[in-house]
């Protein structure tokens, strides 16, 4: 089954003004996992905004993962709305590219620190609990591309 990938701007349960949201068929990634997860507070996540991010060298980072083109790579997609940043709560998902699909295998919330980013210059899938009970999620290229309103600066 193939996912249908979109971003929408809407208002999230901290956020009271609009904002990129990631969409799976039509409902926010973040609504997903608290339904999987509910004492994980999960709810209310935002994506990795760039413009959102202070920190450049987080920018950098987080611009970088999304543009590898790694086969497979661990990729931040959510992070907590009142720090945007890498010190909070940040949920990774593994990212598999296969021809002209996007497998989102499984998702994770990252506990490494912020000096561990910068010193591996990346993100990496070791101090990550798995969210085990989240389904994988299968994207063609096309819609994944959307995720550019998140990631890059346009």
């Amino acid at each position: 089954m193939v996912n249908k990938l979109a971003v929408k701007n809407m208002r999230s349960r901290y956020v009271e003004v609009e904002h990129p949201t990631i969409l799976i068929d039509g409902r926010p990634l973040d609504f997903i996992l608290d339904e999987v997860y509910p004492d994980h507070l999960l709810l209310g996540l935002v994506p990795m905004i760039i413009e959102w991010i202070s920190l450049e060298e987080e920018v950098t980072l987080v611009g970088q993962a999304y543009e590898s083109d790694q086969v497979i790579k661990i990729l931040p997609i959510l992070m907590c709305p009142d720090d945007c940043d890498l010190t909070c709560t940040l949920v990774v998902v593994e990212v598999k590219i296969m021809d002209d699909l996007v497998h989102w295998k499984r998702f994770g919330i990252d506990k490494n620190k912020q000096k561990e980013f910068i010193k591996y210059n990346g993100f990496l899938e070791t101090n990550v609990e798995w969210l085990n009970k989240v389904p994988s999620m299968t994207f063609y290229k096309e819609d994944y591309k959307t995720l550019d309103k998140i990631y890059k600066h346009l």
